[in-house]
């Protein structure tokens, strides 16, 4: 086994964000430091003439950088030193790299929120003021009853993140004041309305019925909506306030959980975009696109025609932070959205709403467009990449006549034996018969395909229900297909990118359509000669339902599948109390969990509510329900050797479902109890995303298949 292959292939800079000036591309990169256990970020110009790149720069200490709309400003947010000295400054500059403004705002509040819920860090159209999202002051003194207020937190991915604050920072009088309202609301992913200073859009987050915060990273169901925040005049220049009195409303219905706010503006006319899906129910349903006279402009498909567009399915972030475009005549919005076993750009109509794809399949590379960095007039910047190519920076420019060019303006700088080895991979998407929409992204190695060599193949579901397996570049997928495997990526009915119908399809048949799929895909496998039945032949990995999937495949296929590797997965769908997605095990399961948010007009606490909605608890007879659709039913039936890898801060799902199911099966296995291993990674969350962590995982699963011990 190569960890050098590893290092190689997971060090590859990914893009993180972009900005479009004139003539250059402002570029930041992710980075894997493998030698210091840490991610980086770097910076890289790159010149639009000649196509040619400054030498990377570290970013160091920067959580979030936004520009004016004229690209002459840039805002930073910035925290400096360590834990017990942090310093945390907002910084504006001008375009000459001179520092026009610093503000210390270490005593006013705690950590800058830049993730992709809360991220507001923008300019308004006069270039005075910025806003961004940072968490409330914690009251330090002692004997405080506020110090031990019940605080819950945002859920799985956004620790630390329990009272986000929206700030106003007028950086020409260095006044910074919080934004203050009265209504039960976090807001977040807010931007200024369009000619004003006074006038916000954000997406608000609200509690369901009992005050429960649910997780919302990958939940596209919560009780969200898009307000209106208008700051009040008279406030406005009273100079010693810390705070601003904001009239808030909210503008959608309580039915829809809508987030993504966007001004799009063209010809003196502005428009407030976002995307909705239904409150409640599958937590990554299709979404729909709204205008602001709430109708939508890009509606639910239920079931697209064979190659038609599917509907929209966006990623946590949303639409593009700048989607606009303009070509040929007309005004358009361009977003990256999962279409099948791929992500593809779609450009949308501002006039109909009519959606044209962008980057169809055009060759045997089924290259995945996953991120528009950028957008200004008629380019945009984006992300391509595939599972033999890395990630690639391409512009893309839209001409009058209604042609689009595309130019890579940065690629990865593999070495020669790395770019040979992945060269020597295929990759083809695999429709499986009488199961539609069910398909496999199969990844072989070329020269075993020559010689007619079956080579053991790694089954691995995707996790959600409702997400997919995309053939975009995946450092872990490669390294296992390079390792001497064939790797089988299974999109299952309830994967998005297919129609809502078959979303929906899924929806009170966990454990047994998405299985009975799953099972059929490595059946037509072997069918087909890219498998064979076996001891050491069929193998699974997979994490959170993923998992959930394969304690399903070796509990019922107990004969199949030689061994599994598990990743913080749903063992027992009853065991529930430490989830931050409670109502997951309730409405995936075909169990009623309604959800609703405050009235469309809401202005404050004087107008009406939400519905009173009796609390969801695990009765016996719901527990029993889910405990039979439940892998954790199977134990018994289970004879592959199972490896198990847990991260003990896991808020998603208890870590404890993964180590029961240690214990148990050790019970069971008395005669050879090396085949169950479990690894626990403290302080790592539902992803197992730490550098360390993620590298013990690979490696360690590719020993496991190896059949190598500890």
């Amino acid at each position: 086994m190569s960890t050098e292959t590893y290092d190689e292939l997971t060090a590859v800079p990914v893009p993180t964000a972009a900005f479009l000036h004139d003539h250059v591309i402002q570029a930041h990169f992710s980075i894997i430091d493998h030698g210091r256990n840490v991610k980086r970020t770097i910076s890289k110009s790159i010149s639009l003439d000649s196509l040619t790149a400054t030498p990377s720069e570290e970013v160091i200490d920067v959580v979030n950088t936004a520009y004016s709309a004229s690209g002459k400003l840039k805002a930073i947010l910035r925290e400096a030193g360590d834990e017990k000295e942090k310093k945390r400054l907002v910084e504006i500059w001008n375009n000459d790299s001179i520092l026009l403004a610093c503000k210390d705002v270490s005593d006013v509040h705690g950590i800058f929120y830049a993730d992709a819920f809360f991220d507001s860090l923008c300019f308004s159209d006069s270039e005075k003021y910025i806003t961004y999202v940072a968490e409330k002051k914690k009251p330090t003194e002692k004997n405080s009853f506020e110090k031990f207020k019940y605080s819950q937190p945002f859920g799985e991915g956004l620790v630390g993140k329990y009272t986000p604050v929206l700030f106003l920072f007028d950086w020409q009088t260095d006044r910074l004041v919080s934004l203050d309202y009265d209504a039960p609301v976090w807001f977040g992913q807010a931007l200024f309305g369009p000619s004003s200073d006074d006038k916000i859009f954000a997406t608000g987050y609200e509690t369901a019925s009992d005050e429960r915060l649910l997780g919302i990273k990958s939940c596209y169901n919560r009780p969200t909506g898009i307000w209106e925040l208008i700051i009040a005049h008279d406030e406005k220049n009273t100079t010693d306030a810390d705070s601003l009195k904001c009239h808030v409303s909210k503008l959608t219905a309580s039915h829809l959980s809508c987030r993504s706010p966007r001004v799009v503006s063209s010809n003196g006319e502005s428009t407030l975009l976002w995307v909705s899906q239904p409150t409640g129910g599958a937590h990554g349903a299709t979404s729909a696109l709204h205008s602001l006279d709430i109708t939508s402009s890009v509606d639910t498909v239920w079931e697209p025609a064979e190659g038609d567009f599917p509907g929209l399915y966006l990623l946590d972030s949303g639409l593009p932070r700048t989607p606009y475009v303009h070509w040929g005549e007309g005004d358009y919005i361009v977003t990256p959205t999962n279409w099948g076993s791929r992500f593809t750009i779609v450009l949308i109509s501002l006039y109909d709403g009519t959606v044209k794809e962008l980057t169809p399949v055009v060759d045997e590379k089924l290259m995945s467009w996953s991120a528009i960095m950028a957008t200004k007039e008629n380019k945009l910047v984006c992300v391509r990449s595939s599972l033999t190519n890395p990630f690639e920076l391409v512009l893309g420019d839209l001409g009058a006549s209604g042609s689009v060019s595309w130019n890579v303006v940065h690629k990865a700088v593999l070495s020669e034996q790395l770019q040979s080895r992945l060269n020597s991979l295929t990759v083809k998407i695999v429709s499986i018969p009488n199961r539609f929409p069910t398909e496999t992204i199969l990844i072989q190695d070329k020269a075993a395909l020559q010689d007619h060599k079956i080579l053991p193949c790694i089954s691995i579901p995707h996790g959600g229900p409702h997400g997919a397996n995309v053939v975009s570049f995946s450092a872990p997928v490669c390294f296992l297909a390079l390792e001497g495997y064939t790797v089988s990526l299974p999109n299952y009915t309830g994967s998005t990118g297919y129609g809502e119908k078959y979303i929906r399809a899924l929806i009170g048949q966990c454990g047994q359509l998405d299985v009975g799929d799953c099972i059929e895909s490595v059946r037509h496998l072997v069918k087909i000669g890219a498998a064979k039945e076996g001891r050491g032949n069929l193998l699974l990995a997979g994490g959170s339902h993923g998992g959930f999937l394969l304690g399903h495949l070796i509990g019922q296929y107990p004969e199949v599948f030689t061994s599994a590797v598990f990743r913080n997965p749903v063992i027992s769908a009853g065991e529930i109390s430490t989830s931050d997605i409670q109502d997951w095990y309730f409405s995936e399961f075909g169990l009623d969990y309604p959800l609703s948010s405050l009235p469309l007009g809401y202005t404050g606490p004087s107008t009406a509510s939400k519905v009173a909605i009796p609390p969801r608890i695990v009765t016996p007879e719901v527990y029993s329900k889910l405990y039979h659709a439940s892998p954790i039913a199977h134990i018994h039936k289970v004879t592959a050797s199972v490896l198990l890898l847990i991260g003990d801060s896991d808020q998603r799902v208890a870590p404890t479902q993964g180590i029961n199911y240690y214990h148990a099966l050790k019970a069971l296995r008395t005669n050879s109890p090396d085949d169950i291993e479990m690894l626990i990674f403290p302080g790592e969350g539902h992803p197992l995303e730490g550098v360390e962590a993620s590298k013990v995982v690979w490696l360690r699963t590719a020993k496991w298949f190896n059949g190598e011990a500890v």
